[in-house]
């Protein structure tokens, strides 16, 4: 399977030239099943209680009343506005009339959803089963914790530390978190996806490369998200895409670290997507650093693409360079686009903050994966897609 190669970072940390090892190809986690990515305890950055908007904390206008937008300091903006030199976000529209709608939701028979698969690259297709089993290794793990694996912890508190177990802690995540289907130079793929907070109560979060196939690519066809998704039941129908957007970074030069997009949905039985589901709130800039939590639908083996899994774990950063937030996680193929939540459980049960999505890993690593971290260039495309 062709494999993407990172770019290799270089950095002089001093007079005389350092040059760092050169990091492996790094592989789209782009599978038949979505993966998705968790949620974490939130930082002191995080506001302990829903905040509005107000440039002196830092936060840009919560798009509805649930929640605050955590910003980097100078960060707010107009509806509309774009960072100088930066160019506009790239967007394509999805099924717009009636009988367009109708079409993709037909598009996807149980069997093409079956048959979906991967990406461009498979990422971690040379993993072992044994290397990408189930379970925290027991020696990084407390007794209590090992005893938690099951995704189910006390009521009101975050899931067990994981790096790929079954989630049974309910509350949000479960209905927010879903499948993201396309079709992509001509092949069918599936990704993870998360409905996130707007005022058209009508966008979904995942990874770039889910809705666009990068640099000399076009935008995906047949776009359509299951969200809930469970042990192959659809809880809450098949919902069909309206509008795409994709940062320019990725979409244009293929760069993991803004490996992000945005999809605003067509109403579904009269009803918009987040007046169903709810929605997850959202932050950028924060650090790195915070722990996290990822939740998706891996398919390769030991999983099958039929139960939400979870992944627990300190963040850490690329050793590699660059802003992508690291957890330990041995999800398999599908993990694209799966939403990494911090300040899981402030703003309700299975409720926090968005501030990345799984992204890519390592080619020959099985036990951690990265997520873009929402920066300004994410932040931008966010606010290009509440105009939609």
């Amino acid at each position: 399977m062709r494999r993407v190669r990172g770019p290799a970072r270089h950095r002089d940390t001093a007079p005389r030239r350092v040059t760092r090892p050169r990091p492996p190809a790094r592989s789209r986690l782009l599978a038949a099943v979505l993966l998705t990515a968790g949620v974490a305890l939130a930082p002191a950055a995080l506001p302990a209680a829903p905040v509005l908007a107000g440039a002196s904390h830092g936060t840009i206008s919560s798009p509805s009343s649930t929640g605050a937008i955590p910003a980097s300091p100078g960060a707010t903006a107009a509806l509309g506005s774009s960072p100088s030199g930066r160019p506009d976000a790239p967007s394509a529209p999805g099924a717009l009339t009636a009988a367009e709608q109708e079409q993709v939701t037909l598009y996807w028979t149980t069997t093409r959803r079956e048959r979906a698969f991967g990406s461009h690259s498979a990422a971690r297709a040379d993993a072992t089963d044994a290397e990408a089993g189930i379970g925290a290794d027991a020696a990084e793990m407390s007794p209590a914790a090992a005893a938690a694996e099951t995704g189910q912890g006390p009521a009101g508190a975050p899931p067990a530390p994981s790096n790929g177990a079954p989630y049974r802690g309910g509350g949000l995540v479960t209905s927010t978190t879903g499948r993201l289907f396309t079709t992509i130079d001509g092949a069918d793929f599936a990704c993870s996806a998360s409905v996130v907070t707007s005022p058209g109560r009508n966008l979904v979060v995942t990874a770039g490369h889910c809705l666009h196939g990068g640099a000399g690519s076009t935008f995906a066809r047949n776009v359509a998200f299951v969200p809930g998704y469970a042990n192959g039941s659809m809880p809450y129908g098949i919902w069909t895409a309206r509008q795409l957007l994709a940062t320019p970074g990725w979409s244009q030069r293929g760069d993991f670290d803004v490996d992000a997009g945005f999809a605003t949905f067509n109403p579904h039985g009269g009803r918009r997507l987040q007046d169903v589901v709810g929605a997850q709130d959202i932050a950028f800039n924060l650090p790195t650093t915070v722990r996290q939590y990822s939740f998706g639908y891996p398919r390769l083996a030991p999983f099958d693409g039929t139960r939400l899994i979870y992944c627990a774990s300190p963040a850490a950063t690329d050793p590699y360079g660059g802003p992508s937030i690291g957890i330990r996680c041995r999800m398999t193929a599908g993990a694209s686009g799966g939403p990494f939540l911090t300040g899981l459980g402030q703003l309700g049960p299975g409720h926090g903050w968005i501030d990345g999505v799984v992204s890519y890993a390592y080619a020959g690593s099985t036990d951690r994966l990265y997520g873009t971290r929402f920066g300004d260039e994410v932040r931008t495309l966010y606010i290009r897609s509440l105009q939609l």
